[in-house]
């Protein structure tokens, strides 16, 4: 019998990384325990450095001594949940049960496209990453450089293509998948910058945004964020317009 796994994230507020594991283990309905640990502060060591050789979160593991199972690295916990943790297929959404679903060329289609998009978020798209940090609790304004504004773009493009043909409230597959997963902190991102800094959003984009912003996991984990009190200096980007959450009265942002 698998031992229940245990997830390590970091501050909800913050960490773009650790929102993605958790709401791939909470889409995909798999049991898990989590341990939050802070990000950048001397108490997190001991518990990332007994896990993980890169003493970063998100870390999943389960298993005891020489059946000890460590996983490091978002999309590699992706894989591996998609390999022995859920009856459904993270790539597209569909129960692996299904064989004429899962072989179909569609399938296929849809499989390839959703893993090039998660590769690709995962691997790049550094200018939004770097100058719109995850910050859930604030309302801020940014001076976007053209690097970040062509992750925009991109970005915009990719939910243009997968949801043109889609009803209004789907996600990028139409079901849920892997891609929703990796693409959530962008919608956090988005919520916290853009109007704030006069950047104009496709209306898929905010139709997007907006189906991602419903989901009750999305919609947990903000709670959670909202709740927390600690500043990291390191995440909070630009002119700080307003916060909400526990720190709403905090004037010192």
């Amino acid at each position: 019998m698998m031992l229940k796994p245990l997830l390590i994230i970091g501050n909800k507020n913050y960490s773009s990384w650790s929102l993605r594991a958790w709401l791939l283990l909470k889409a995909f309905n798999v049991d898990f325990d989590d341990q939050l640990v802070e990000l950048f502060h001397p108490s997190a060591r001991p518990t990332l450095e007994a896990h993980s050789p890169t003493g970063k979160v998100p870390i999943l593991v389960y298993g005891e001594k020489d059946n000890k199972v460590t996983v490091w690295d978002t999309l590699a916990i992706a894989i591996h949940v998609n390999e022995y943790f859920t009856d459904i297929d993270i790539w597209t959404g569909n129960d692996k049960s299904n064989a004429e679903k899962r072989n179909n060329n569609q399938s296929r289609i849809n499989s390839a496209y959703c893993q090039s998009i998660v590769a690709e978020m995962h691997s790049g798209l550094t200018g939004i990453r770097n100058e719109m940090p995850m910050n859930i609790r604030a309302t801020a304004k940014i001076q976007p450089s053209s690097a970040c504004l062509a992750d925009i773009a991109r970005i915009e493009d990719i939910f243009a293509d997968c949801l043109k043909d889609r009803s209004a409230d789907s996600f990028l597959f139409g079901d849920f998948t892997a891609a929703d997963v990796f693409f959530a902190p962008v919608v956090l991102r988005l919520q916290t910058y853009a109007d704030a800094s006069n950047i104009t959003l496709q209306p898929f984009t905010k139709q997007y945004c907006q189906t991602m912003l419903n989901h009750p996991h999305i919609q947990a984990w903000q709670q959670s964020a909202l709740t927390e009190t600690r500043i990291i200096e390191e995440d909070e980007a630009g002119e700080i317009l307003s916060v909400v959450g526990v720190l709403a009265n905090n004037h010192s942002f």
